[in-house]
């Protein structure tokens, strides 16, 4: 995020640098950081085998909920430097939840940075090393390390704190029990406000990532949503990568039990080509072999004569020597098949189809009569089925 400008915030409302190291009340703008000093703020570093900001949350929870009377609402804010398919590392800021700015602000926090006042310490002394800063409103002061906060201190100032260099020795020792070789070039003190927001200026410039810790509870809020909404997108890829798996699984088996089908049907058309055909020829397809086999054989089952021989009896059934029969029926269709054929006719009257019916029920064929209808304007419609008697 882009920062335009940079604020404290005091009991009054905020204020920004006015040259002479005073500041000046102001209200702050879109992309403003503002610099909260958080009494309760504390850092602790971390490195967990899961990448997932809930989880690190959740572990971290149970780190500290020993150290609680069980009444205190601590919110937690892992801030990553690392991560990797095994595992993260990074620092958490934790603080007392009822001391997020929210409410009453929230206007003025949408769209800004808000960070706890010695974090913007780190710019003082490059990201490594210890900064105090101490005025009439606050006293601060904090341990870095190539740009992480080691240790975070904020309260209000008092006159019975010691003063600056009270602070700033406090701080030492703490960077000392955490085994640094601190040189004085590493140790830096200001009270002028100006120097406090020239410092948060300097950070920015060196660790942009910083700008990625946000402490307000519209941030928090937003952040956690982001999580939610990034848990229940991998859950859903999970199910369909699953879904797919399965379909996968059960395309798989399919296609194995078709091959299966194929082979067996193909060994099954063989052992009865050769049951049929003989047992010394090499089945390739049966199917084409067979049909070629049947192709080659002759006089085995009827042929054109049948055809020849059913409509020479049916010439002669019509027929009266060399002259058509008067009093027969007149024939509409024929249908041949491979069992007769089948004739539609009509007629005058009834004792002509009964006629037909006994000159077509002979020389080896069968004639039965079928379906007979009175026809509109006079006239019977008939059927006759011809038929070859079984030899």
């Amino acid at each position: 995020m882009q920062i335009s400008s940079f604020h404290l915030k005091r009991k009054d409302g905020f204020y920004t640098a006015a040259g002479g190291g005073e500041v000046s009340a102001s209200e702050p703008s879109e992309g403003a950081l503002l610099l909260f000093p958080f009494k309760t703020a504390s850092i602790h570093s971390f490195s967990f085998p899961f990448r997932s900001a809930g989880d690190v949350r959740n572990a971290l929870s149970l780190k500290f909920r020993p150290l609680l009377s069980g009444e205190e609402e601590v919110e937690i804010v892992p801030f990553f430097t690392g991560r990797t398919t095994a595992g993260s590392e990074g620092a958490a800021l934790c603080l007392w939840r009822e001391e997020v700015p929210g409410g009453e602000l929230d206007s003025v926090l949408q769209q800004n940075v808000v960070w706890p006042l010695p974090l913007a310490l780190a710019g003082a002394v490059k990201g490594n090393g210890v900064a105090a800063y101490r005025d009439d409103f606050v006293s601060a002061s904090a341990v870095f390390k190539n740009g992480m906060p080691v240790n975070l201190n904020c309260r209000s100032s008092a006159p019975e704190d010691g003063g600056l260099e009270e602070e700033v020795r406090r701080a030492g020792a703490l960077a000392v029990a955490a085994g640094f070789d601190l040189s004085p070039e590493e140790v830096w003190r200001s009270t002028r406000a100006e120097d406090l927001l020239e410092s948060a200026q300097e950070t920015v410039r060196l660790y942009p990532r910083l700008t990625e810790l946000n402490i307000s509870r519209h941030a928090l809020a937003a952040s956690l949503a982001r999580e939610r909404t990034a848990r229940l997108f991998l859950k859903f890829l999970g199910s369909v990568v699953a879904a797919g798996l399965l379909m996968c699984v059960i395309q798989f088996s399919i296609l194995c039990g078709i091959r299966s089908s194929l082979d067996m049907y193909a060994q099954e058309s063989a052992s009865m080509y050769r049951e049929v055909f003989g047992k010394d020829e090499r089945v390739v397809d049966a199917l084409s072999q067979a049909k070629e086999r049947l192709a080659g054989l002759r006089g085995r089952g009827k042929s054109d004569s049948d055809f020849s021989s059913m409509l020479s009896h049916l010439g002669r059934t019509w027929l009266d020597g060399d002259e058509r029969r008067e009093d027969f029926p007149l024939m509409e269709q024929l249908r041949y098949t491979a069992e007769g054929a089948d004739i539609t006719g009509t007629a005058e009257k009834m004792e002509s189809i009964q006629a037909l019916r006994g000159a077509a029920d002979s020389g080896g064929f069968r004639a039965n009569l079928g379906d007979i209808q009175q026809i509109p304007g006079g006239g019977l419609r008939f059927t006759l089925s011809l038929r070859r008697n079984a030899q």
